[in-house]
């Protein structure tokens, strides 16, 4: 039995995340490297994560960072892919 690859298993709704990177969704916001969030919504087409402080440009989005097939850049690669390349998820919500 194989396993699969941590990068492309969804996060479980409720994990908490840290922003490996700053996530530019121009025009309307940037997301600071470090900044922290829950994530609300995890499918194959869809994973979102509400941020902990309000972002300036992110409230007509609930205050969430969210990926989608969008961000994909190659053939290979997963919106859950994605989402990792840029959050490490470090736990869940307490």
């Amino acid at each position: 039995m194989s396993r699969a690859v941590p990068s492309k298993q969804l996060p479980a709704f409720g994990s908490r995340g840290r922003l490996r990177r700053s996530v530019d969704r121009f025009p309307h916001f940037v997301a600071q490297a470090g900044a922290t969030g829950t994530v609300t919504e995890a499918t194959d087409a869809l994973i979102a994560l509400r941020m902990d402080e309000p972002l300036s440009g992110a409230e007509e989005w609930d205050n969430e960072v969210c990926w989608t097939s969008d961000d994909i850049e190659t053939a290979d690669q997963t919106v859950a892919a994605v989402f990792y390349e840029d959050v490490e998820i470090t736990g869940r919500r307490q």
